[in-house]
């Protein structure tokens, strides 16, 4: 087998191809860094140290939201796509208020958008720079950071999305796009991929193929919503089993009943 050329080499370190091998290795990675996460986090149930922790993993987060947009706008303000205004950008910041305060709302958004938006960074990522560029870097820090906390919200501190969770992210949802939907029509722009941008701000394919716009975003918000029940899916199930478990153990013992005359059987003489 021929080892690549020096151009090949130089292509992935500039270029990043979606399904490509460093999309694969990029998410194999990231996805063990959360394992490791989880693993971690399971042992601080219960720890003295776990506020400690959380504390700090919020305020990284917060830190990293913060450094991250300015970066990003360093050099000028570009309206149609340095607004922190996408659902990640969103979750980014709502992420450490979560952790920090435990409001209930916010962890519930914080669950359905993670795991429903932030996990399509490594599913079907929108960038096209490779590792040369800081971009690379900062893009899956920014997603794995969001995954992060609300994994870390589920393993060490126990939540368990419910019904109820469920209609307070789909409601945040579309409070968010309401809000979204005219400052995109305004600036031209596509935060959260529901605008109607110019050609210069080509549309993802996912998005395109949902079909002309406006008539996609119905098909985005059944999208969600479905996704969103899938999400709570799981947590519905196990706390079905928990239940009925806790049900059958509370049951009384059954015990023998003593013989007598009534039931139609001597009691032994004394």
């Amino acid at each position: 087998m021929d080892a690549p050329s020096p151009a090949a080499a130089a292509d992935a370190l500039h270029v990043f191809t979606a399904f490509g091998p460093l999309h694969l290795l990029t998410a194999g990675v990231g996805a063990a860094l959360l394992a490791a996460l989880g693993w971690f986090a399971r042992n601080l149930r219960g720890n003295p140290a776990e506020p400690r922790v959380r504390a700090a993993l919020a305020i990284f987060a917060l830190a990293y939201w913060i450094s991250y947009n300015t970066w990003w706008n360093w050099h000028g303000l570009d309206p149609r796509t340095g607004l922190p205004l996408q659902a990640c950008d969103i979750s980014g910041l709502i992420a450490p208020f979560a952790l920090l305060t435990l409001s209930r709302p916010l962890r519930a958004t914080l669950y359905f958008w993670a795991f429903g938006f932030a996990t399509q960074a490594y599913i079907q990522p929108t960038l096209t720079v490779g590792p040369a560029y800081i971009l690379f870097w900062a893009f899956w820090t920014a997603h794995t950071t969001i995954l992060a906390c609300a994994l870390y919200d589920l393993v060490a501190l126990g939540f368990r999305p419910d019904w109820g969770d469920y209609g307070r992210a789909l409601l945040a949802s579309l409070v968010w796009a309401a809000a979204i939907l005219p400052i995109d029509l305004w600036l031209r722009a596509d935060y959260g991929f529901i605008g109607n941008p110019p050609p210069d701000l080509p549309v993802p394919a996912a998005v395109a193929a949902l079909g002309p716009w406006p008539q996609r975003l119905i098909v985005m918000l059944l999208l969600a919503a479905a996704g969103f029940a899938l999400l709570l899916a799981p947590w519905r199930m196990v706390r079905r089993h928990e239940r009925a478990s806790v049900k059958q153990h509370s049951k009384p013992p059954t015990s023998s009943r003593p013989r007598s005359a009534c039931s139609g059987e001597s009691l032994p003489r004394t």
